[in-house]
């Protein structure tokens, strides 16, 4: 007698994007933190080798709401155990309204720590810039000093757009096909100016920084004398922003307004900088 049919379940690999509706994204996300961070309704959803895609919605921190274009969701990139990390998404791209610049929240596969990056396009001032070489004088002040300066990794999209190479990519989001299908020219990316932007970018894994290792502890060395805690997507999306905002007055030739915030921690208390 044959066997009953099995159902597909919920968080099966479909690399199609389909539209989000109803309560379609609870049984995938298997995460009532994670849904609670994508407030409204909309967008799509694609799963591909235990990479979870959500496009058009958007994305909430404790501090604002962003209209993400592309939010990821990487099984075993967060630590085991609870933390201050739960629920939060692992990629997050969009362009900042306020400046019009494409930006990413991007976890590290290896610490679990989160790091911002913002794409200025040809033109920009300081585009083809290396981040070392940035004047303090121009008023750039983010978490850490920039430590990151790049064109698109390998130097522009890809042509096969797989789930699993695009949560890690430092890269502008393309205008999203209806199904989740290799892109056939570089036109079909928002960003123009011959399809390339270049990205500044930090990262929070310094000695004031709690970072996450793989068995769900946070790093503590020298953490009680640095006062150091865990950035979470809420500081890093407001870093990107502020980031954001800067680099867009040094193109208009304005001057750079104060960051919103905390104020940042000394630089000079991470002996890599220097200090």
């Amino acid at each position: 007698m044959p066997g009953k049919k099995k159902s597909a379940s919920p968080k099966s690999n479909s690399s199609a994007l389909t539209p989000i509706t109803g309560t379609s994204l609870a049984p995938i996300l298997e995460s009532p933190r994670a849904l609670a961070k994508l407030p409204g309704d909309g967008g799509s959803v694609a799963r591909e080798h235990g990479v979870t895609l959500v496009t058009d919605r958007p994305y909430a921190t404790s501090d604002m709401t962003i209209p993400a274009a592309e939010i990821y969701f990487v099984d075993g990139a967060k630590p085991r155990g609870t933390g201050p990390w739960l629920g939060e998404a692992d990629k997050v791209a969009w362009r900042d309204p306020a400046s019009g610049y494409e930006c990413i929240m991007l976890r590290d596969r290896k610490e679990a720590y989160l790091s911002g990056y913002v794409g200025v396009p040809e033109g920009h001032p300081l585009w083809g810039w290396d981040q070392d070489a940035v004047a303090p004088d121009l008023g750039i002040e983010v978490h850490g000093g920039l430590t990151y300066s790049r064109i698109c990794d390998e130097d522009g999209p890809s042509p096969q757009r797989g789930l699993v190479m695009e949560s890690r990519r430092i890269c502008h989001v393309p205008v999203t096909p209806k199904m989740w299908e290799p892109l056939r020219h570089g036109s079909e990316y928002r960003v123009e100016s011959g399809g390339h932007v270049w990205w500044f970018g930090f990262d929070c894994n310094h000695l004031y920084d709690q970072v996450p290792i793989p068995d769900g502890r946070p790093r503590s060395f020298l953490a009680a004398e640095t006062a150091a805690v865990y950035r979470d997507d809420a500081y890093v999306v407001r870093e990107v922003t502020n980031l954001a905002a800067q680099l867009r007055a040094i193109a208009d030739g304005k001057p750079v307004q104060p960051r919103e915030g905390p104020p940042l921690p000394a630089i000079g208390l991470d002996p890599r900088k220097g200090g």
